[in-house]
């Protein structure tokens, strides 16, 4: 399940924003907002970012290790007692406008039962796929060139030395932003807030609880 973050993040992917700074924190209004969802947090952000000056869809895409079951429901399990597995995607296309505040929108991705294991650009995760399209109405699924994903590889939960890439909390950016030199003059650049340096107390409103304790008294609502 994804949930689409419809509010603006203040700060970009470059200059004097500051999203790399250790805190990854933001301030508004004199209140200090999160960045990441933070540690333990059911979901991660992704978030894209339009600096190329014109409208722009990303397709962003999950994938999950999903674990078969029978028609009552039981998780399956072969031979060796080990469970059968699937990979699942869940795409998303997300359309940003050419200037702020509707250059800069995310969409939560639940981490729930099954992990999630890959997060990039594109339908299929590769690099001849389509990963953004500038121009066109600003609107999810119209017109507009496609810049492919190319060496923009997408985020792996674990590397070939088994080492983490991204965890549940942790925030996956995708900036596309004008380069000349490149073909369509369009490049992309990914950037990852872990979720584990997220302060623990803020001055302003956490959106990121407020989505939580939305899903789980929708998940109680559901329970029989």
């Amino acid at each position: 399940m994804a949930v689409v973050v419809l509010a603006p993040f203040t700060g970009g992917c470059g200059g004097s924003a500051g999203i790399l700074s250790p805190a990854f924190i933001n301030s508004l209004s004199g209140g200090y907002y999160p960045l990441t969802p933070g540690p333990n947090a059911p979901f991660i952000l992704v978030r894209v970012v339009n600096e190329t000056g014109q409208n722009a869809e990303f397709i962003v895409t999950v994938e999950r290790l999903v674990v078969e079951t029978d028609e009552n429901g039981n998780f399956l399990f072969d031979e060796n007692d080990a469970p059968v597995t699937r990979t699942e995607r869940e795409t998303k296309r997300l359309a940003t406008s050419a200037e702020a505040p509707g250059n800069d929108i995310g969409v939560l991705f639940e981490c729930g039962q099954f992990p999630l294991t890959r997060i990039g650009l594109g339908e299929n995760l590769l690099p001849t796929d389509a990963a953004v399209f500038i121009g066109g109405a600003g609107v999810a699924g119209s017109a507009g060139f496609g810049v492919r994903a190319g060496d923009l590889n997408p985020l792996e939960l674990l590397s070939e030395d088994g080492i983490s890439n991204f965890n549940c909390g942790d925030t996956v950016i995708f900036r596309a932003f004008e380069s000349i030199g490149v073909a369509g003059g369009v490049a992309l650049q990914a950037f990852l807030l872990p979720g584990s340096e997220q302060p623990s107390e803020f001055l302003g409103p956490s959106t990121f609880e407020s989505v939580a304790e939305v899903l789980e008294s929708q998940a109680r609502e559901e329970e029989p």
